[in-house]
């Protein structure tokens, strides 16, 4: 009797999720080829704290890295060179084997609850360009380089009245 008792002392068991897929998931970008994306995964208040999360996606490499902070699951992803320009999909899956469980009577247990899957999307630029929606307008050298043009002919155009103005 005793073997018995202490055989299920702390025992992992299968148990039902309090909120079944769900999560947040977020993918940094655009990014272009062998470029970095950042990655980050949450699970949802109230749901066990993920033991283990894997990323797939056909425009990552598999070389993609997440570590735990305690609160969420973050880390970054390269894009693959000769990915194409595009929106493309990325899974996270969140395993729960031996995480605390999350029921008041079993808190002193771990439990096995079932994997999460949770979706985002990474958006790729053409290779050496920005992204189309980061196009707007001229950057900050051009900027700059407009803004002392400008400045400079309105400089002249008032000392052009000035002394026009002396003559008279």
């Amino acid at each position: 009797m005793p073997a018995l008792l202490l055989g299920q002392a702390g025992a992992a068991h299968a148990e039902r999720l309090p909120f079944p897929g769900r999560g947040y998931a977020s993918v940094g970008g655009p990014a272009g080829p062998r470029q970095l994306v950042d990655l980050t995964v949450k699970e949802r208040p109230g749901n066990p704290h993920p033991t283990a999360v894997d990323v797939s996606s056909p425009a990552l490499t598999g070389d993609t890295a997440l570590g735990d902070t305690g609160r969420a699951w973050v880390g970054a992803g390269r894009v693959k060179d000769g990915t194409r320009p595009g929106t493309y999909p990325v899974t996270f899956t969140l395993r729960h084997k031996d995480a605390d469980c999350v029921t008041e009577e079993d808190r002193e247990y771990v439990c096995d609850y079932p994997s999460i899957t949770l979706r985002a999307d990474v958006k790729v630029a053409a290779p050496g360009g920005a992204a189309a929606d980061d196009d707007e307008g001229p950057g900050f050298g051009s900027g700059l380089a407009i803004g002392a043009a400008a400045g400079a002919g309105a400089a002249l155009l008032v000392g052009a009245v000035v002394v026009r103005r002396r003559r008279a």
